[in-house]
C-alpha cells in the first residue's frame, strides 16, 4: 500500500512538474509573440511626427503586457499546484492598500504623463511655456519627456524637472504658425497712410534681410491723437522662433524709424 502511494505521488509530481514545464513554454512563446506585434504595429502604424515617442510607447506597451503575461502564468501555476491563494489575495489587498494610499503623486504623475503622450500636447523640441498647479511659470524647450516627469530646458540653459502631475497648463508656441507683435507710438510726420506704407515696408524688408522671407507682416493703426500714432505691428510665421526674433525686428525698425527722424535719437547712418 505504502509503494502504491509513492507511486501515486511521484506520477501526480511529475505531472505537476510537466504541466509547469508546458505552461512556462507557452507564457514564454506567448510572450515573444506579442513582442515581435508590438514592435510591427508601432513601426507600421505612427506617422513621422510622432517618432520621438515612438519609444515610449512601445516600450509602455511591452511592460504592461509582459506584466499581464507573468500574472496570468503564476495563476495557471497556482492552479496547477493546487495552492490556495486566498490568504495571500487577503494580505495582497492590504499591501496594495498601503502602496496606493502611499504613491499617490506617483500614480497622479504616471496617469498624466500616459494622457500628454497619447493626446500630443507637446513633443520633444517643442518650445513651450508650463503652468505648474503651485502657480510656477516654466518656459523653454521640451529635452525629454517620461511617463512620470517632463524636463524643459530653459532660456537660461537650465534643465527643469516638472512632475507631470503638477502641469494645470501648457502653451505650446512651436504648434505652428505662431503670431508674435508689439506697437510703436510714433509722432505725426505725414498722412496715416504714408506712415503705414513705410513701416510695413521697412518691416518686410528687414524680415527679408533677417531671413524670415516666410513670415506674414502686418501693420495697423490702433490708436491716435493729436500729437502721436500709434501702430500695431503683427508677424505670423511658421518660424517657432517667431516670438523671440521679434525683438531683432522692434530693434532694427526703431533704427530705421530714427534715421528718418521719426523717433528721437541720434541718427543712425547706413541704415537704409
Amino acid at each position: 500500500m505504502t509503494n502504491a502511494y509513492a507511486q501515486a505521488a511521484v506520477r501526480a509530481l511529475a505531472g505537476h512538474l510537466e504541466a509547469t514545464v508546458i505552461a512556462l513554454a507557452i507564457a514564454f512563446v506567448v510572450w515573444r509573440i506579442a513582442i515581435v506585434l508590438t514592435d510591427r504595429f508601432y513601426a507600421r502604424r505612427f506617422v513621422s511626427r510622432y517618432l520621438p515617442r515612438v519609444a515610449t510607447f512601445c516600450t509602455l506597451s511591452k511592460s504592461v503586457i509582459g506584466l499581464l503575461i507573468i500574472l496570468v502564468t503564476i495563476l495557471e501555476l497556482l492552479n496547477i499546484w493546487a495552492v490556495n491563494v486566498t490568504p495571500a489575495v487577503w494580505s495582497a489587498g492590504f499591501i496594495t492598500a498601503a502602496l496606493a494610499f502611499g504613491s499617490q503623486n506617483l500614480v497622479r504623475d504616471i496617469v498624466t504623463g500616459f494622457f500628454f503622450l497619447f493626446e500630443d500636447q507637446y513633443d520633444v523640441g517643442d518650445r513651450v511655456e508650463i503652468v505648474t498647479s503651485g502657480g510656477q511659470i516654466v518656459a523653454g524647450t521640451v529635452q525629454a519627456m517620461e511617463l512620470r516627469t517632463t524636463k524643459v530646458v530653459d532660456r537660461a540653459g537650465r534643465c527643469v524637472v516638472v512632475p507631470n502631475g503638477n502641469i494645470a497648463l501648457v502653451t505650446n508656441s512651436s504648434r505652428l504658425p505662431t503670431v508674435a507683435g508689439f506697437t510703436l507710438t510714433l509722432p505725426w510726420k505725414d498722412d496715416a497712410t504714408a506712415m503705414h506704407e513705410r513701416i510695413q515696408s521697412y518691416a518686410r524688408a528687414i524680415a527679408a534681410d533677417t531671413g524670415k522671407k516666410d513670415a506674414a507682416v502686418s501693420v495697423a493703426l490702433v490708436d491716435s491723437t493729436a500729437d502721436n500714432a500709434t501702430f500695431r505691428v503683427d508677424v505670423r510665421s511658421n518660424d517657432p522662433d517667431t516670438d523671440v526674433w521679434q525683438a531683432t525686428l522692434r530693434e532694427r525698425l526703431a533704427a530705421r524709424l530714427q534715421s528718418d527722424g521719426w523717433l528721437p535719437g541720434r541718427p543712425n547712418e547706413g541704415t537704409h
